[in-house]
């Protein structure tokens, strides 16, 4: 038996040793899963608006700004590490050094999975100025205290769903989007 770095967790399908992550042990199911029901800003929302929806709302905001297929896909996972390691609230977050060094080894393992190269600094610009865009959007509707944000951050009005859903529907509308774009790239590449 091959020796692993730390302890593995439970996952919807399995598991995954979040210390020695590896592509085997990544399933889109998981992040489907666990991205549908972790919410968005710490729970501290009006409703529970989940990361996955997050994600899909990226998605879409790169296809409208007409992106590619890559850069849409990457949209959608790039807060796919967050079903191994949940995600911090910001200020908490940059006070643990090694949390980084962790989420962007898992962040590796899973592009890997979809066949896609680790983002670039153009792509990872991209995709923060969406998330952030969108995140500020989000800020509008979902947040009792929405001074604290945007009066700080001047940003696009985006069409997103910000909508209380099921958390089934968003994990299989999810599941469906990752599908149909890798799909996609694998027919374009062959």
């Amino acid at each position: 038996m091959i020796e692993r770095i730390g302890d593995w967790q439970e996952t919807y399908s399995g598991k995954f040793y979040t210390l020695d992550p590896r592509v085997e042990e990544v399933h889109l199911e998981d992040i489907a899963h666990g991205l549908s029901q972790l919410c968005r800003f710490t729970g501290q929302c009006k409703h529970f608006y989940s990361v996955a929806q997050h994600c899909l709302n990226v998605y879409k905001d790169l296809k409208e700004q007409g992106y590619n297929e890559e850069i849409q896909l990457i949209g959608l996972l790039h807060d796919a590490s967050e079903v191994y390691i949940c995600d911090l609230p910001k200020p908490f977050k940059v006070e643990l050094p090694n949390y980084k060094v962790i989420e962007e080894r898992i962040e590796k393992v899973i592009y890997q999975k979809f066949n896609l190269e680790f983002p670039d600094e153009t792509i990872h610009k991209i995709i923060k100025i969406s998330d952030n865009e969108v995140l500020y959007n989000e800020v509008e509707v979902l947040m009792n205290n929405i001074g604290n944000w945007t009066g700080k951050y001047p940003h696009r009005k985006l069409d997103i769903d910000t909508e209380f859903r099921d958390m089934r529907e968003v994990e299989q509308e999810y599941l469906k989007m990752v599908s149909e774009l890798s799909s996609k790239r694998e027919c374009a590449n062959d």
